[in-house]
């Protein structure tokens, strides 16, 4: 009996710390989540009342050309921004996850784009490719004329890559610092006594047993490119010419501007999907490795 007792006090306790984030979660995710899937089923605009239609959105979405155009841009932004931004955060933490006060304010310097916030970011990179930015003078200082980065159709998708990269690098290069760290010495001694050269003791056994935290690098950074709104909303307004137009940017545009609630809660749900599936083929390729 006492121990029952003791264990009502603290149930209720428990039951008062979780309310709030449950709380939270319901109003804030599943509510609006439900809301979506129930809106992208109907013909909604934001100043009447949702009309049910089935899935007409969804055979529209497939039909047309600026949601495929949309999708296509984001499969081309996600992978030119996740490749170079892995490939150089490994390539400069390798040499940072060595001990020694120099690399501890270099992993601290590497950092610094990555907690800036990515307003101010696009507002700075905004200046850096204006007329007479940064840009356009280190091309000038190699005879190279200066470019329209922003307003040409050819260079901003480029543009933004570049801006991505570097915002991002910092935080993968102390992740993978991490990953690099907690990994055994004692195999690097034992490839050292077999005659292991860097290259060999780098693609046969760094990779390898860093493989984890490669994946979970893979997995955030390319669900942060998928979701991404901001450089193209402050940078280009997905211009010009809707060549930096990728889908969440569509969706936000058929969302507000034009008011279009149910089609764009449509086009939610699919990228929400494509975002799971390239999740799961992640997660899966990690588990076949572990067997």
């Amino acid at each position: 009996m006492l121990d029952r007792g003791r264990a009502r006090p603290q149930a209720t306790a428990g039951v008062a710390l979780t309310l709030p984030v449950a709380v939270f979660f319901v109003v804030f995710w599943l509510v609006p989540f439900l809301a979506a899937i129930y809106l992208s089923f109907t013909d909604y605009e934001m100043a009447g009342t949702p009309n049910w239609i089935g899935l007409a959105n969804y055979e529209r979405m497939f039909a047309d050309p600026g949601f495929l155009n949309s999708a296509w841009i984001t499969v081309v932004y996600t992978v030119c921004t996740v490749v170079p931004t892995i490939v150089l955060a490994l390539l400069v933490a390798v040499p940072l996850s060595k001990p020694g006060r120099l690399n501890r304010r270099l992993r601290a310097l590497v950092m610094i784009p990555a907690v800036m916030p990515l307003a101010a970011t696009s507002m700075v990179w905004v200046i850096i490719y204006s007329d007479r930015g940064m840009a356009n003078t280190l091309l000038g200082l190699v005879g190279i004329d200066p470019q329209s980065w922003l307003t040409s159709s050819d260079l901003a998708i480029w543009a933004l890559v570049v801006m991505v990269v570097w915002k991002s690098m910092g935080l993968f290069v102390i992740i993978l610092t991490a990953g690099l760290q907690a990994l055994p010495g004692e195999v690097y001694e034992a490839a050292a006594i077999d005659g292991s050269g860097a290259v060999t003791t780098f693609t046969r056994i760094t990779l390898p047993l860093l493989r984890r935290t490669l994946l979970f690098v893979l997995v955030i950074s390319v669900a942060g490119s998928m979701q991404a709104f901001v450089p193209a909303f402050l940078l280009t307004g997905g211009g010009p010419a809707d060549a930096t137009q990728v889908l969440p940017y569509y969706i936000w545009a058929n969302a507000f501007p034009y008011e279009h609630m149910g089609y764009a809660a449509a086009m939610g749900m699919v990228l929400l999907v494509a975002m799971v599936i390239v999740s799961a083929l992640q997660f899966g390729f990690l588990k076949g490795g572990d067997e």
